[in-house]
């Protein structure tokens, strides 16, 4: 009986983990949140050198 338990809590602790993954990447890393840089954006931004200090 405690072999069931056991296996029961651990398959609920892992998807929850990986639910919880899945989530932070959807909300934070996930294509609707990258910025699109074009070539010539990436190039005007190395042809002005670095920012003043």
């Amino acid at each position: 009986m405690a072999r069931k338990t056991l296996r029961r809590e651990l398959t609920l602790a892992i998807l929850f983990k990986i639910v919880a993954i899945f989530l932070l990447w959807f909300w934070f890393f996930s294509p609707a949140h990258r910025v699109h840089v074009s070539p010539a954006d990436m190039a005007a931004a190395l042809a002005d050198g670095p920012p003043p200090r």
